[in-house]
């Protein structure tokens, strides 16, 4: 085993980012500032960057969504550690992409019944509202599941994507035919 040890800040760094402590006992554990500077920054590193999370809740997160199969986001929220519109909008930046609060910012019906329900639910997705540009903004719940190529062959105009919680967005579901 090939050991890469550097003096950067202090730590100690083992392949793709483990740190050992100096002198210390204590198991290997995934230093998250190692990518920090990532073209795509990792939704952990988001999270802990805005204080949202601590290092053991992430590292606990992980090995649960690990095991589990889950994405690190649907970990978060269901051992209670994360709240919805921090999700949204940690995804949100990670893609590079704007956090639409739907509840503040209620959608336009008629934007929204542009979708058939069954690509709504594929993509978990709403129409939000037309943009002067001739654009429709559509809201996400994961920038992940998106294919904006097909959003726009199914809505028939260019597609902005935006961010938004997923109850919030399975909920304006109603609006849609």
């Amino acid at each position: 085993m090939i050991l890469h040890m550097s003096s950067w800040n202090d730590k100690r760094h083992i392949g793709g980012g483990l740190r050992l402590a100096a002198g210390s006992a204590a198991p290997l554990r995934l230093d998250h500032s190692y990518f920090e500077d990532e073209v795509r920054p990792m939704l952990g590193s988001i999270l802990l960057k805005k204080g949202w999370i601590t290092h053991d809740k992430l590292d606990a997160a992980l090995d649960t969504a690990r095991l589990s199969g889950m994405r690190l986001g649907e970990t978060l929220l269901s051992q209670g550690w994360l709240f919805e519109p921090e999700l949204a909008s940690a995804l949100a930046e990670q893609f590079g992409l704007r956090y639409v609060d739907l509840v503040r910012h209620p959608l336009d019906p008629s934007a929204a019944r542009l979708m058939p329900l069954e690509v709504a639910r594929r993509m978990f997705a709403v129409p939000v509202r037309f943009v002067d540009s001739g654009a429709i903004e559509v809201a996400i719940g994961d920038p992940a599941d998106a294919d904006v190529d097909a959003l726009e062959q199914i809505l028939g105009r260019r597609v902005e994507l935006v961010v938004g919680e997923r109850s919030v967005i399975q909920d304006s579901w109603r609006y849609m035919r």
